[in-house]
């Protein structure tokens, strides 16, 4: 085999992502709240972006704002708070409302609270505090009380006798080692356990698992009616305490990207990009431009200028996007939107892309992350493109429709004979739905609707 160097010449093509299309495609895939941040950091860096507001609107705020200032000495008023005036100093005196502000408070936090307000010995407070330092976020604890001595250097029994006081704490069950232990705590705090409930506890929690009503019924001689109401009892349990006396992480808020309104039988469609509609090229710095002598500065706001114009024509694109998007699906899921879910249609990526002869990906990035807000409520855009299952009539049915139609066949059943997946598979085919029953059984899992042995209900 030779080797050696060669000269060629060959004609080939390529598609290059530029930085433009690079930009577009960023714009295209932001939801609403990413796109205002997007746009305000694309606003502190071009110069030749400016904000549409005039001076007349800064000016009425400022008036209004100096209409309705007052004097008033807050150190005095602070002084005056009592405990807020400590809370709102800082290590050098001076005082910082950045400690007003809402913080997180955690599980730790808040037993801690609990500890200082009970009269406890400094070691078994030292002890008690060590071990609530030591609890998961569920509120158990995974450390063995020998463990926790050899690290404290203290005696196993003070580590006991500490943990049973943490274990006194709200919520009731915090500090357990285990789920059995953990539920007998909130057994022994109650008056109102019915018979049984604490044998199942402490040996047959296998058994509750599994739904083996009749098991238990045997192994512990009584009828089936007891051990259902035990059952129901110790479901009513918390077996993670500790999650309800966790981190406040707030509420969550969807800001939809899009907005239709019914207005007198006709579909408005509003976009939710009034932020991008304030941008707009800064005329002073356009005047600069024009007037300007040297080569650098030309060059400096020539490319600035370009920047913001493909940044303005991108966010008309994206707006223009999710507009045609939108109408598209109104038109298509007309019965959704007139009779709800059960009359949604399937609708797939490339349903869309042939309707507005765009590309998937193009659809598939429009999308993506983003919620659309009806008068039946906030839906993410996914929500409305659901898999086929095949009819008698031959039109179709969406999945998500289905679980609907599926999720009501559960909910009227008779609990004393629930319905097999066979059985529910049998119901849906007479009303036209194709459909197996491994399909049945993947739905009602995603559903979270347990099996039938444990839907079972024996009283």
């Amino acid at each position: 085999m030779r080797l050696d160097y060669q000269l060629e010449m060959r004609q080939t093509q390529k598609l290059l992502m530029t930085p433009q299309l690079q930009q577009a495609i960023k714009l295209l895939q932001l939801p609403a709240l990413e796109l205002t941040a997007y746009l305000d950091q694309q606003f502190l860096e071009n110069p030749m972006l400016e904000m549409a507001e005039g001076l007349e609107g800064e000016e009425e705020s400022r008036e209004v704002k100096e209409e309705t200032e007052f004097d008033l000495d807050w150190e005095q008023y602070f002084q005056d708070r009592g405990d807020a005036g400590d809370l709102a100093r800082d290590s050098q005196g001076k005082t910082t409302f950045e400690q007003y502000t809402a913080g997180i408070i955690t599980l730790q936090q808040r037993l801690r609270q609990q500890l200082r307000l009970l009269c406890l010995p400094k070691n078994l407070a030292h002890i008690a505090a060590n071990i609530v330092d030591n609890l998961s976020d569920d509120g158990y604890l995974h450390l063995a009380c020998a463990e926790i001595a050899r690290q404290l250097r203290v005696q196993e029994e003070d580590v006991v006798a500490a943990l049973g006081v943490v274990q006194t704490l709200e919520p009731v069950g915090i500090g357990a080692r285990n789920l059995q232990e953990c539920l007998l705590l909130q057994i022994n705090s109650r008056q109102d356990a019915p018979p049984f409930v604490r044998e199942i506890v402490c040996a047959h929690l296998d058994l509750v698992a599994k739904g083996r009503i009749p098991v238990l019924a045997e192994i512990l001689g009584t009828d089936y009616a007891l051990v259902q109401r035990a059952i129901d009892y110790i479901r009513g349990l918390e077996p993670k305490p500790g999650l309800s006396l966790g981190e406040d992480v707030g509420s969550s808020y969807i800001l939809p990207d899009v907005t239709v309104l019914n207005v007198a039988g006709k579909w408005v469609i509003l976009v939710n990009d009034s932020y991008s509609h304030r941008l707009r090229l800064s005329p002073s710095y356009q005047s600069m431009l024009a007037n300007a002598d040297a080569d650098g500065t030309e060059k400096y706001l020539r490319d600035k200028l370009n920047s913001a114009l493909w940044l303005l024509k991108a966010i008309e694109q994206r707006r223009t996007t999710l507009y045609r998007i939108t109408e598209f699906i109104l038109e298509y899921q007309e019965s959704f939107f007139s009779r709800g879910v059960k009359c949604l249609r399937p609708m797939r990526l490339k349903d869309v892309a042939e309707g507005l002869e765009i590309h998937e990906s193009t659809v598939s990035r429009a999308i993506n992350g983003k919620y659309l807000q009806t008068p039946k409520g906030i839906f993410a855009y996914k929500y409305f493109f659901a898999a086929n299952l095949d009819t008698v009539n031959g039109v179709g049915a969406a999945s998500t429709g289905v679980k609907q139609i599926l999720a009501e066949i559960v909910a009227g059943e008779d609990k004393r004979e629930p319905l097999t997946d066979q059985q529910i598979a049998h119901s849906l085919q007479q009303r036209g739905i194709r459909i197996s029953r491994r399909t049945v059984a993947k739905y009602r899992d995603q559903l979270d609707i347990p099996g039938s042995a444990l839907r079972k209900r024996w009283q």
